[in-house]
């Protein structure tokens, strides 16, 4: 929807480190890590989703894989967008306390890569800079192909049918058509790569007020899906937090999503005070608008 597409945007599905909860997880993603990244300069946008399999309310399609093994689960995907390519290597440069932090909560972390305008929003109707409290019901659709459909048809089929339908009474629709995995943001200590057979291409993120309509909506695009999908993992996205927004950090991003969410809350206004931002980030071009 905007008049530039960014030169790169990277889907990152991320498994918790072995041996710790996912309320773990997601308590030092978003509230230790979340600091780091929002800080570094490179970066357009981030939006953190917080997803779970377990959670998802996604009809399933005969034939067509619905969810991955436990082993290929994961517990949170953020979307990192770039304006230019050389943006990714400034913020490659500077991020280099962001990456040694992976190994305190991640065991794998893949980097989907997205060029230009394989990434675009059908739709948005919902908050561009989301805290995570708008109740709405989000999912992503990671979709694999079928071995026996070639990937230029796939990608046509993605962006050309499968998201533009899925965009009827839609509040968002956002489709990446992915290159294979990349290791773009190197992370010391963490898993980095899938075999191909186990990799996707595309992802689709779908955000509806409810489930009113939404059985209805994929049993007339089963037949379809079945024909070019392998498999449909869509786990639910419990909350979707931008850590940064066209090139500015949140209230989360600059001090934690809890700590944010207390602010909010309260209406503790003398906590956003640009003075007060000041303290915690000294560059005036990063901080909330």
């Amino acid at each position: 929807m905007t008049d530039q597409p960014d030169a790169l945007t990277l889907v990152m599905p991320l498994r918790k480190k072995e041996g710790m909860t996912v309320a773990e997880f997601r308590q030092y993603w978003l509230d230790v890590h979340i600091t780091l990244p929002a800080r570094y300069p490179g970066l357009r946008s981030v939006f953190l989703h917080l997803v779970s399999f377990a959670g998802s309310r996604w009809p399933a399609v005969d034939g067509v894989s619905a969810a991955p093994a436990e082993a290929d689960e994961f517990h949170g995907v953020p979307e990192a967008t770039f304006a230019q390519m050389a943006d990714l290597e400034t913020f490659q440069a500077a991020s280099h306390f962001q990456m040694v932090d992976g190994i305190n909560f991640l065991s794998e972390m893949l980097a989907y890569p997205s060029l230009g305008d394989a990434s675009a929003t059908l739709v948005d109707t919902t908050d561009p800079a989301p805290d995570g409290s708008d109740g709405l019901l989000r999912h992503l659709l990671f979709l694999r192909r079928r071995p026996d459909v070639d990937v230029a048809t796939f990608r046509t089929w993605v962006a050309d049918e499968l998201a533009p339908a899925l965009a009827t009474g839609a509040r968002k629709v956002r489709r990446h058509l992915l290159e294979e995995i990349e290791v773009a943001l190197d992370h010391p200590g963490t898993v980095m790569s899938k075999p191909l057979d186990r990799q996707y291409q595309a992802c689709v993120e779908v955000v509806r007020d409810g489930e009113d309509d939404l059985a209805e909506l994929v049993a007339g695009l089963a037949d379809e899906v079945r024909a070019h999908c392998a498999a449909v993992h869509a786990p639910r996205v419990e909350r979707c937090i931008a850590s940064r927004h066209d090139g500015r950090i949140t209230l989360a991003g600059l001090r934690g999503v809890t700590v944010a969410d207390l602010i909010t809350r309260l209406h503790a206004e003398n906590q956003v005070d640009p003075a007060v931002s000041r303290i915690f980030v000294q560059d005036e071009a990063l901080l909330p608008a």
